[in-house]
């Protein structure tokens, strides 16, 4: 039981996380949205188009990666209570 306790701990603080990151994710695609309307995208690094979705790429990946860690740390839990069980 006390696996079943940290993994809750763990995906409270892991959703709150991806869901954080998720709303900054859909703030900077609003963000980007605008600026092709606009066409408001500037020529520097950090303001040109490419440098945005490049931005939004690195967010995605992070979330990907966010999910993927969860998914891994629910299947490692089960597998070791499932060890434990036939113990």
């Amino acid at each position: 039981m006390e696996k079943v306790r940290e993994l809750v701990s763990l995906l409270e603080t892991g959703i709150e996380e991806y869901d954080t990151q998720l709303k900054v994710l859909q703030s900077e695609r609003l963000k980007y949205i605008r600026l092709s309307i606009t066409d408001g995208f500037g020529t520097e690094d950090g303001d040109s188009k490419e440098s945005w979705l490049l931005h939004l790429k690195q967010l995605e990946d992070s979330l990907t990666l966010r999910r993927r860690t969860i998914q891994q740390a629910i299947v490692e839990t089960a597998e070791d209570i499932q060890k434990e069980e036939n113990a």
